[in-house]
């Protein structure tokens, strides 16, 4: 199957990654990719297989492991997955946006503790968004984070988590921030 554009410019070792993402597709994603979906299995072959190839920490930086590439690398990496199994490009998405969330916000104490595992993908991140009523409209989320103290008190409904692992995940739960509930008197 050819590619509807081609991308200029890439390095030796971009397309030395995208062989061999491709040939992993090829290999491991498209002749299982249809009975799996059908049986409704998640994927434990193929996640492994990315595992070992590093496709967790692409977008890791090196001084936690990961491989530290570009979003170009990564983009052009997950557009091969998808091209095999969709789902299976959901599985690193959500991954990725953990990852980026930890890497642009996180402590250097919480870079530490979860991005090694991360980019390994011993630990693969997920995260919880759908909720009854509003499915997985993240405008609609009824969730909330009230401040209490040093913390947040939760306070909402979940549907499920992505579907990154049955375990072994990092999942933050998408909510509202709202301030710190106050006592009202009424006249």
């Amino acid at each position: 199957m050819a590619r509807l554009q081609q991308t200029d410019g890439l390095t030796e070792e971009q397309i030395d990654l995208l062989d061999l993402v491709k040939e992993f597709v090829e290999e491991q994603v498209l002749p299982v990719a249809t009975q799996l979906e059908h049986d409704d299995e998640y994927p434990t072959k193929i996640v492994e297989g990315m595992k070992e190839m590093g496709i967790f920490g692409l977008m890791i930086p090196e001084e936690y492991g990961g491989l530290g590439e570009s979003l170009l690398t990564y983009a052009l990496c997950v557009e091969e997955i998808a091209r095999g199994w969709m789902s299976v490009s959901g599985i690193i998405n959500t991954h990725f946006i953990l990852a980026h969330l930890l890497i642009q916000h996180g402590t250097e104490e919480q870079k530490r503790a979860y991005l090694p595992r991360m980019a390994t993908g011993e630990l693969r991140g997920s995260f919880s968004m759908s909720e009854p009523g509003c499915g997985s409209d993240v405008a609609a989320i009824r969730t909330r984070a009230v401040k209490d103290g040093d913390g947040y008190v939760i306070d909402g409904e979940k549907l499920c988590g992505s579907p990154t692992a049955p375990r072994r995940t990092c999942s933050p739960c998408w909510s509202r921030r709202t301030r710190a509930r106050t006592a009202s008197t009424r006249t």
